[in-house]
């Protein structure tokens, strides 16, 4: 489910806005994210607890971080996570 509608018409008029092509690649990232990817909105469209929504996701994912094997995962700048 995408973002709300206010949030790509804030998106387009940043767009429309943009004055460098850094701008406009950065805001139209963003919108694939809005479009893609489910949000704490999206939760509460859906009738869950926008807090909570992703809970166990989350708990799966740190349980399988915490069984990496190799090198320490890190972050874009070498800091490990």
């Amino acid at each position: 489910m995408p973002a709300p509608e206010g949030a790509f018409a804030a998106l387009a008029a940043r767009l429309r806005a943009a004055t460098t092509a850094e701008t406009v690649d950065m805001l139209l990232d963003r919108w694939i994210d809005y479009r893609d990817y489910a949000t704490e909105w999206d939760a509460d469209q859906w009738g869950f607890d926008s807090d909570r929504w992703f809970e166990h996701e989350r708990a799966e994912l740190s349980r399988r971080a915490r069984q990496h094997v190799g090198p320490p995962p890190m972050d874009q700048e070498g800091t490990t996570l």
